[in-house]
């Protein structure tokens, strides 16, 4: 008896952990459908306008083509606007993607937004920001969540004839609008590396050209500068 109850506990304790896999909660199925209509901002001639959170005006370079803009509950937790601007290669093949997100807690709990462990800084026009780059190269078969703010991303760009890159330069900015550290404005920026004729894997640690990353990271700061502007909004 006690060779089968010592056989038989492992066995138990894998049906339990198998349980628990299959049925542990998915904070993205508490994400709602993205809605097109009754955004708080507005976009006139290349330029984004936010009436708060912050007040401002996000102006893009005329090469930018606005796609449009959805809104939903990220994780039933937080209010959400995504907007996107893209340019396009010659083919009409996505070159460069502004992914403009506003978030804010929704008023029924007390989370708050931390991003102290980003490894940099980037000032725009007088707003800082906290910043993360990277160099990507995606795995087309890597099995997506669904109910993140990305897969939300994804979805509307397919619903416009468009894709993030396979391959690409990527740059997170987060500016924190007030005190409370409960409110952000996060842009994503995507820059196509098919024009450089590189993968992400070539310029990360151990790659062929991992070299030339920080003058590609640098020139890639340089163009979102050049392409993006960030100004206050008069009354």
């Amino acid at each position: 008896m006690k060779k089968i109850i010592l056989v038989l506990i492992p066995a138990l304790l894998l049906i339990a952990a198998a349980v628990f896999h299959f049925n542990k909660p998915d904070r993205g199925l508490r994400t709602t459908e993205a809605v097109y209509t009754g955004l708080d901002r507005a976009v006139k001639g290349g330029q984004l306008v936010s009436n708060e959170d912050p007040k401002a005006i996000l102006s893009f370079a005329p090469s930018f083509l606005y796609l449009g803009g959805q809104k939903f509950v990220l994780y039933g937790v937080a209010d959400t606007e995504q907007y996107f601007f893209v340019e396009t290669t010659h083919d009409g093949e996505t070159q460069t993607l502004y992914w403009i997100q506003f978030e804010a807690y929704l008023p029924d709990n007390t989370y708050q937004y931390d991003y102290e462990d980003s490894p940099e800084r980037l000032n725009l026009n007088g707003y800082d920001f906290y910043l993360d780059t990277a160099a990507v190269e995606s795995d087309p078969n890597r099995k997506r969540k669904t109910g993140t703010d990305g897969a939300r991303a994804r979805e509307f760009l397919k619903t416009k004839g468009y894709s993030i890159p396979g391959n690409y330069l990527y740059a997170r900015l987060v500016h924190l609008t007030d005190e409370s550290r409960r409110k952000e404005l996060m842009i994503i920026a995507i820059e196509n590396l098919s024009s450089h004729g590189l993968t992400g894997s070539d310029l990360q640690d151990g790659g062929k050209q991992a070299q030339r990353w920080p003058e590609m990271e640098k020139d890639f700061l340089q163009r979102i500068r050049d392409t993006l502007e960030p100004m206050p909004l008069q009354n």
